[in-house]
């Protein structure tokens, strides 16, 4: 894409500092204080501009977005959301001859696929446009710390084997959150996914932003742009009838347990991920895990040519997991993976 513009969601590691991430390390709020702090400057944020807020208006909210395609060729799409409750809303994104439509129910939400694979920067529009972590998620602080005379952000502990951190970026002065910070898996190694905040609008009581542009690894990758977000007190019913097709995925009040690999053994026709190989082949597939802990409704999200498309699919089909659960219930979760192929061609 050829204009280059701030930032959202970016990848925060211990042992390897972006330049954000190297101001962030340098000083810290004393950790008595970090978590309430940090969790009042979240809440205010939430005040300020989540829309989605238990009792909040009806609206109907529509997007652009464009991004680069594998080609480089720059791709256009349109996001539509219709929300009257966080138990009644409707999703819908378009981008090609491609169309994903979600619809929530108030312990579930449904969503079906159409045309080819959906390009994983289109499958983020969605999370990108709902700013905010979901209320029942547990997030345990570790830092605070001043990026800058105006913007201060704060920074959860590690999390797993690569001492991933999550961090959230405010606005001193408006405290309206400027920039959202979030691990991403790029290859072999793990990058900054990082999308940011501009051009607040009021809508009601809150303050909501017009443009969202992201960027992983410092290079621009997705621009959000805000046509239009009304009122919408009596949607229409029939707009949140799942459609004929959709698959059920469990929507949990409180913080799931995700699917635990049980067997998940490797392509058999190619090169195996372990083995020394000048090229890699990364293939990154979309899945739901029911109840049972079987794959289903598989889809690619980031090719890695049509033969190692082919193989992961055959592949992950015959993975099994030891079903999500919540509230130690199990339940169906709609997840992401990754198959790599080390090959010399």
């Amino acid at each position: 894409m050829a204009v280059a513009l701030p930032r959202f969601m970016m990848l925060l590691r211990v042992t390897v500092c972006s330049t954000i991430l190297l101001v962030l390390c340098s000083s810290a709020s004393p950790v008595d204080d970090v978590q309430k702090t940090a969790e009042e400057m979240l809440n205010r944020a939430r005040q300020l501009s989540d829309i989605r807020s238990p009792n909040a208006p009806g609206f109907r909210l529509n997007v652009t977005f464009s991004f680069a395609g594998p080609d480089l060729d720059t791709l256009h799409g349109t996001y539509t959301e219709v929300w009257k409750s966080n138990s009644q809303w409707r999703r819908e994104t378009v981008v090609g001859d491609f169309r994903r439509i979600e619809i929530g129910g108030p312990d579930r939400y449904w969503l079906i696929d159409g045309g080819k694979d959906l390009p994983e920067e289109a499958a983020r529009v969605a999370t990108v446009v709902d700013m905010f972590p979901k209320r029942s998620a547990t997030i345990e602080f570790e830092t605070i710390t001043d990026l800058g005379p105006t913007t201060q952000c704060a920074v959860t502990k590690a999390e797993g084997e690569r001492h991933l951190k999550h961090a959230f970026c405010f606005d001193k002065d408006k405290h309206l959150l400027k920039e959202n910070v979030a691990p991403q898996e790029f290859f072999t190694r793990a990058v900054d996914y990082s999308c940011h905040y501009n051009r607040f609008r009021k809508f009601g009581d809150y303050w909501f932003p017009q443009e969202v542009v992201c960027f992983m690894d410092r290079r621009q990758r997705l621009e959000a742009r805000v046509v239009d977000l009304s009122p919408e007190p009596s949607p229409e019913t029939a707009l949140f009838t799942p459609p004929a097709g959709a698959v059920g995925i469990g929507d949990c009040s409180v913080t799931p347990v995700p699917p635990e690999a049980v067997s998940t053994p490797q392509p058999r026709s190619m090169l195996l991920p372990s083995q020394v190989g000048e090229h890699l082949h990364l293939v990154m597939v979309r899945m739901v895990v029911d109840t049972k802990g079987k794959p289903q409704d598989l889809r690619i999200t980031r090719s890695g040519g049509k033969k190692f498309d082919e193989a992961t699919l055959e592949t992950v089909r015959a993975w099994r997991y030891k079903p999500g659960t919540c509230n130690g219930e199990p339940m169906t979760v709609l997840m992401s993976t990754d198959v790599k192929f080390w090959t010399d061609e």
